[in-house]
């Protein structure tokens, strides 16, 4: 019994990285290379609105799919635009000193790399309460954050077997929602979704 428990919990572990990590891939191909973004929000020129915009993605090196569809269907963006990604070191803590690096784009965006270790819990207000230390403000009452939401089809080319794609479906959905994992305030935030086929 403790043997199947243990290949269940195997199961589990693995189906779960594994996922995370063709998800995290094919996330990084769809998204826009981030000079080509900035060159078209220049040449179109949509409204700023007031305000600070904050999207989560996994990989701050491109334009993400939820800025893109934001951009999409709103035809607008706010004055300035945080691209955060949260990154887990494999050391227990991570000293306050090097939790965040900053980086400013054209356009009011930033790309913001904030570093935790595996025994904390990230926190994106005190993330933002950094990056107002390192010259980025953001006020708390116009900040918005942008997730995304998509929902996972496994009918898509990821090398995966089927049943291990809709595992990983199933285990996505019912991971707990990111608000409360990064701990941002529930009245603050936007979700985007579509279908992802993986």
């Amino acid at each position: 019994m403790p043997l199947a428990i243990g290949g269940g919990v195997f199961l589990l572990m693995s189906t779960w990285s594994r996922g995370t990590d063709l998800l995290r891939r094919f996330l990084a191909q769809v998204a826009v290379p981030m000079d080509r973004f900035l060159d078209e929000v220049e040449r179109t020129k949509p409204p700023r609105v007031r305000g600070t915009a904050v999207f989560l993605t996994h990989d701050v090196d491109g334009a993400p799919l939820v800025l893109q569809r934001h951009l999409l269907y709103n035809k607008a963006l706010h004055e300035k635009i945080i691209l955060l990604s949260i990154i887990t070191k494999e050391v227990p803590e991570v000293e306050h000193d090097q939790r965040v690096t900053t980086e400013a784009l054209p356009q009011g965006f930033h790309r913001v790399r904030a570093y935790y270790g595996f025994m904390e819990r990230p926190n994106a207000q005190e993330i933002l309460g950094i990056c107002g230390d390192l010259g980025i403000r953001a006020q708390a009452e116009e900040t918005t954050y942008y997730l995304d939401s998509s929902r996972l089809l496994p009918t898509g080319p990821a090398p995966m077997m089927r049943w291990r794609k809709r595992l990983f479906s199933f285990m996505a959905r019912n991971a707990s929602a990111a608000t409360d994992f990064f701990s941002i305030p529930p009245n603050r935030v936007v979700e985007l979704g579509a279908h992802i086929e993986f």
